[in-house]
């Protein structure tokens, strides 16, 4: 499968960021058309927001197939730097480039908005650059931050450590809840503006608390947070977390001529052409969830084109076989993208129970560690819309498989590799890039390797490489990172 990938350095991206003051006579200056400067932020966040939503469309696809999800029809041959897991620098790098772009662009809003006292525009902007900051350290690393933004004065932006990005982007969620809830009402175009929540502070705090709460969870083996603290200053706060049918979702007017991008990406033009005949069910999830009498799958894949009756995967990593070939296989099925026309996801009300399950295992939210796990499972059910969702969630969880089975006597890991698996079904063509850290950072998941004859000794990847353009523009910075090996180089909280 051929994509086209535009890569623009960070130190040349930073250029387009930057404001440049223009005299009054400059004839190249056309005021009937609008630049990053003029553009007011009512009128710049959801474009932002519609951004951040489009990254899961297809910018972890690799992931996907990496941790067991998908697996290329058997009408390709082998991609030779995927399968074997030998990634090269620009491999994956579109998150890179876009993250950047993303939070540039938000840190634009944050200005112009501070400077108009817009508090809620400022305060959305702050939890959405923690977010997308937060996904690129998940896959990084160390980064620039807080030099990235500032042309002017750091032409070449130094490498901050991952986990001080870390603790400055919770202090951000907090910074922007505080801004959202001490909103004076000056917001412009607010509640059509925020093509995720309408305006609704309480579950901007939500969202900024189910943010938090993933942090802690993902930095659970360092000593990075004091997590009972900061879990009892969330409680305290008093807004809750994203769940219960609640998730951030953007939804801008998705039509069927300008669709929800995952669907656009995985499923059907408008004129019913297939865009996406390169990934089908991987068979070690569509084994496992038919073995578990799991009605999911038939939402996650969709039945083969040669047969409605039938679903059928491909191994991973297998050369190219005209039985497997993309008729007669599965492709990704419509999950939570039931057409082209629904929101699309940035957060999933799925993983924010998943998260809160775990939390309650752990002891830092009171309740019931299974209570807690089945609701998650039943959420998604529900949001997948299997039929008859709560009874046949019900049903399922009955299961004599031991990755459903909930070790009541068991130990805290033995019911952390339950809750995990079933997380592990919950996101499955959702958010492989948090699967991914689940897997590296809790080594409870034992998942498939590519059977591709390439691929040696080597394993799933811990991370992603520094990109090339790096090198070449920022290389005094990214080298003072030393050797970054994909295989062996870990992320601070993967112990």
């Amino acid at each position: 499968m051929k994509t086209k990938k535009v890569i623009i350095p960070l130190t040349a991206l930073a250029l387009s960021l930057g404001s440049c003051k223009k005299s009054f006579f400059d004839i190249n200056y056309n005021p009937n058309s609008p630049t990053e400067s003029v553009v007011a932020p009512d009128l710049a966040i959801a474009p932002q927001m519609t951004s951040i939503a489009g990254v899961n469309a297809s910018t972890f696809d690799y992931l996907h197939r990496w941790l067991g999800y998908w697996s290329p029809s058997g009408s390709y041959s082998p991609s030779s730097v995927e399968w074997s897991y030998n990634i090269t620098n620009d491999f994956g790098s579109g998150l890179w480039t876009n993250t950047y772009y993303i939070v540039g662009q938000l840190r634009s809003i944050q200005a112009k908005s501070k400077a108009a006292d817009w508090k809620f525009y400022e305060g959305m902007a702050k939890i959405l650059e923690a977010h997308q900051m937060l996904t690129l350290v998940d896959a990084y690393g160390n980064a620039p931050y807080t030099e990235a933004f500032d042309l002017a004065k750091f032409i070449r932006p130094k490498y901050d450590n991952a986990e001080d990005i870390y603790k400055s982007i919770f202090a951000l969620v907090d910074e922007g809840m505080a801004l959202v809830k001490a909103s004076n009402g000056n917001d412009r175009n607010l509640v059509s503006r925020d093509i995720i929540f309408k305006g609704s502070a309480p579950n901007w705090c939500k969202f900024g608390n189910t943010l938090k709460l993933k942090m802690l969870l993902h930095t659970v083996k360092t000593s990075t947070f004091n997590a009972a603290t900061e879990v009892g200053k969330i409680a305290a706060e008093g807004s809750g977390y994203l769940g219960e049918g609640l998730g951030a979702t953007v939804q801008p007017g998705y039509t069927p001529d300008k669709p929800n991008p995952y669907y656009n990406a995985h499923f059907f033009s408008i004129a019913g052409v297939e865009n996406d005949n390169y990934n089908r069910a991987n068979d070690f999830s569509l084994s496992l969830m038919k073995s578990m009498n799991d009605e999911r799958y038939k939402k996650v894949y969709r039945a083969t084109k040669s047969d409605a009756t039938k679903w059928q995967g491909t191994v991973y990593g297998s050369s190219a076989n005209d039985n497997f070939n993309s008729d007669k296989t599965s492709g990704a099925g419509r999950g939570i993208t039931k057409d082209a026309t629904v929101p699309m996801w940035i957060l999933s009300s799925t993983e924010a129970m998943f998260l809160r399950a775990e939390a309650v295992l752990r002891g830092w939210i009171p309740g019931d560690a299974q209570t807690a796990l089945n609701n998650a499972v039943k959420e998604s059910f529900v949001s997948l819309e299997v039929p008859n969702a709560l009874a046949t969630a019900e049903a399922y969880l009955q299961g004599v498989n031991p990755k459903v089975v909930w070790p009541a006597s068991g130990t805290v890991d033995e019911k952390m590799t339950v809750l995990m698996w079933q997380k592990y079904f919950g996101l499955n063509g959702i958010q492989a890039n948090a699967t991914w850290v689940d897997y590296r950072r809790l080594d409870l998941l034992t998942l498939p390797l590519s059977v591709y004859d390439q691929v040696g000794s080597r394993k799933i990847p811990v991370r992603l490489l520094y990109p090339t353009s790096e090198y070449s523009l920022n290389k005094v910075n990214v080298e003072a990172q030393g050797t970054v090996d994909a295989q062996t180089t870990k992320l601070f909280w993967d112990k």
